[in-house]
């Protein structure tokens, strides 16, 4: 799932850590910090990915009206089921295990990461850990692993992990006629544009030691709004119409049996019209669990079209 903003990730280099004096504790107590607050480096910082754009993309607002333009990923979704821990800090989910800071303590709200190695010379019958709490850390010793230590996350979170990782764009809008205004009762095709990133499939995986999960995003349904009231829904994207090929019959695929006469007498009008895409993302592990996340949908910008009445002229 997506991380809490504005936050900071932190470690103390090892080296650091071992070249410490080492303080004895009582059985099962935590030893004061080994470092200091003038001690405490910021060795290295991984900055999260904005809730707008997904790694690797600079420009979330981007998009063109032709297909095979890229278009905005919307908001990133989140959710899902299965069975394991959930963590949280201050009412805000995280990640249960984190590559850099290690496994997430629900009871107060830290990381823990077990030192390796283990410096010489500590307290028997206890191990150090690295412990990570709001942007600062510090070592600890402890008699035994903090609470959720070593416990999996719930898989639906690992899978909303990898769901960051896509891009799924809005759709495109192509539609025809688009060279001038189409006339009343004539078919219209609707298409957008089928690559991965606005159609599917795509696939990622996302892991904790012990447990990978993997998801693959799949476009199930596009639905069109006309403009007029009336939604056209296709499980395709569609096909591009090409002039002189394809004739002025209706789509193969998916498209709008034409705009009708308007009842007020007057022909034609101007119509603005979405398309949006609905997109399912499927989670499984190795060990054979699998779920669903919560539906994802992604609208494009609108589009304008003329329809103008083919007039009659007698006499």
């Amino acid at each position: 799932g997506p991380r809490p903003a504005g936050r900071t990730r932190w470690f103390v280099a090892l080296a650091t850590v071992t070249a410490l004096a080492v303080t004895a504790a009582p059985t099962g107590a935590v030893a004061a910090p080994v470092l200091g607050p003038t001690g405490r480096v910021l060795a290295a910082q991984r900055a999260d990915p904005g809730a707008e754009c997904p790694p690797g993309q600079s420009d979330c607002h981007v998009w063109d009206e032709e297909p095979g333009t890229p278009g905005s990923p919307g908001n990133p979704g989140g959710g899902g089921g299965g069975s394991g821990r959930t963590c949280q800090r201050n009412g805000v989910t995280v990640p249960c295990y984190d590559d850099l800071l290690g496994w997430f303590n629900n009871s107060d709200g830290c990381y823990y990461k077990r030192a390796r190695p283990q410096p010489p010379g500590g307290p028997a019958g206890q191990t150090l850990y690295l412990r990570s709490c709001a942007g600062a850390q510090e070592p600890v010793w402890l008699t035994n692993p903090p609470n959720g230590y070593g416990t999996p996350p719930d898989p639906a979170e690992l899978a909303n992990r990898a769901l960051a990782s896509l891009t799924l764009r809005r759709p495109t809008v192509g539609i025809a006629p688009n060279r001038g205004p189409g006339l009343v009762g004539l078919p219209i095709w609707l298409w957008t544009d089928p690559g991965p990133t606005t159609w599917g499939p795509q696939r990622a995986s996302a892991r904790a030691p012990g447990l990978t999960v993997n998801i693959r995003a799949r476009v199930t349904k596009i639905v069109w709004n006309m403009g007029n009231g009336r939604r056209i829904t296709c499980t395709n994207p569609g096909v591009e119409y090409v002039p002189g090929r394809d004739g002025g019959g209706p789509s193969p695929k998916c498209g709008y049996a034409g705009y009708p006469r308007s009842s007020h007498g007057r022909p034609g009008g101007t119509y603005r019209i979405t398309a949006t895409t609905t997109w399912r993302v499927d989670w499984w592990t190795g060990g054979g669990r699998r779920g669903v996340l919560p539906l994802q949908t992604r609208t494009s910008e609108p589009r304008q079209l003329r329809i103008d009445e083919l007039q009659v002229v007698t006499g």
